[in-house]
């Protein structure tokens, strides 16, 4: 009898498109239709920032909820409640909103929740079971979705919405759109697990446990744990805590960028188009830190890769206080953008290495909660700093300060190990 192929793969494409169709347009194309609803309304730049704070909030605090729904009703389910979320709220942004109050509590009730259920949680958790082995490269594509959708999006949707005279609205029935047909995707082609078609993770045809010819269970020099870990045990682990405060940094200036980077570039003197063009190379720049990962994630330890990046994103962050003029618009971007990219992927994949696939939902469900919260103080923080100052550059540079402390919090965050007592866990033995 022939054998099935191995699923993985066309979940992966699967996943990726979700992604794009549902999240990335929503969460990196608003930095251009937030901007034009802004003209629209006369909103000051904290008022700005706070749109878009109630929408990432929101898209990051449910992830406890999220990790539930897809332990108790699986992932194709939380995906089309999602989906469905997102597109009922692009509907009443386009027919209901004429206020910022009316804009924050549909970004933050309903869209921002609908992103965070068909976000990047359920795939991220569907790539952890599918894939051990290939874990790291697996996870790398799938979040090149992002990248990709952000880089679509901005140019698209500022197209869209200059094509109707400035009117934002027609960007939202544009995505409301998008989202219906993520939804289509998921109730035709999402599988919950490789046991689901009688397959195992990464198409192996033994257990990933099982011995191998030369007696290895893991790459060398990579460290991907077989224990099941509790959430207890999880949140007991010194390296779990060392591993958070890294949000400060790379996660929360990516955010303030994408709400206020428009706005920043053209108060250094470039025009919408070229402000919306360079931020657009941000967000393709992260698909360098994604296939870096891809192609190194499986082989060199995650943590050192991460360092890297957050290093990168801090230089990034810290040239675009001086992007000023054509020729400086786009190092600054490529630094930052490839910086997030490996280091937001790195973060994710770390915590299903050192953790493993069974409690990684509620992990993410920890986790995501206060990435989102620090990355949602940003946008409002810096708007504050501008409307008072009339420049992003403190923040610009606290930031890039933050991402050079990360290092030092990586190179401490060993692998933990699961005690069996019960008790206080400690670092793994490091893989040799």
């Amino acid at each position: 009898m022939a054998k099935n192929p191995f699923y993985g793969w066309t979940l992966l494409l699967v996943f990726w498109a979700v992604i794009i169709l549902n999240f990335a347009f929503p969460t990196f194309g608003m930095s251009v239709v937030n901007t034009y609803m802004a003209k629209a309304m006369h909103l000051d730049r904290k008022e700005l920032g706070l749109a878009y704070s109630a929408f990432s909030v929101m898209a990051g605090l449910p992830a406890p909820l999220v990790g539930l729904s897809i332990n108790r009703f699986g992932i194709r389910f939380t995906l089309v409640v999602g989906t469905l979320m997102v597109s009922c709220g692009g509907l009443l942004m386009v027919l209901w909103v004429h206020s910022i109050l009316q804009a924050i509590l549909i970004l933050g009730i309903i869209v921002g929740p609908g992103a965070a259920m068909a976000g990047t949680i359920a795939p991220q958790v569907g790539m952890a079971r599918w894939f051990h082995r290939k874990r790291a490269f697996a996870m790398s594509i799938l979040l090149t979705a992002s990248g990709i959708g952000g880089f679509a999006a901005v140019p698209l949707l500022n197209r869209i919405i200059a094509g109707a005279g400035g009117n934002w609205r027609m960007a939202w029935w544009y995505m409301a759109t998008m989202s219906l047909c993520a939804a289509l995707v998921a109730v035709l082609f999402v599988k919950e697990s490789p046991a689901q078609l009688g397959q195992l993770p990464d198409g192996s045809i033994a257990p990933i446990d099982a011995p191998t010819a030369t007696g290895s269970q893991r790459p060398r020099g990579v460290y991907k744990t077989t224990d099941e870990w509790a959430l207890g045990d999880v949140l007991k682990s010194p390296t779990l805590w060392l591993l958070m405060p890294t949000y400060l940094g790379f996660f929360m200036g990516f955010f303030i960028y994408v709400s206020h980077g428009i706005s920043h570039l053209e108060s250094l003197g470039h025009t919408p188009a070229q402000a919306a063009r360079s931020l657009s190379v941000l967000l393709l720049s992260s698909l360098i830190g994604q296939f870096t990962v891809a192609g190194l994630g499986d082989r060199i330890e995650l943590r050192y890769i991460f360092a890297v990046a957050a290093s990168l994103f801090g230089v990034g962050i810290a040239l675009a206080t001086k992007a000023v003029g054509p020729a400086a618009l786009y190092p600054y971007a490529i630094c930052m953008g490839s910086g997030f990219g490996a280091c937001f992927t790195c973060l994710q994949t770390i915590l299903s290495n050192y953790y493993g696939p069974k409690v990684y939902p509620l992990v993410l469900g920890i986790t995501m909660p206060i990435g989102t919260i620090l990355g949602a103080i940003g946008p409002v923080t810096a708007g504050w700093f501008y409307d008072k100052y009339g420049t992003y550059s403190q923040v610009f540079f606290i930031i890039a300060g933050l991402c050079f402390l990360s290092v030092i919090l990586l190179i401490l965050a060993k692998p933990p190990a699961r005690s069996a007592s019960g008790g206080k866990t400690a670092s793994a033995p490091q893989p040799t």
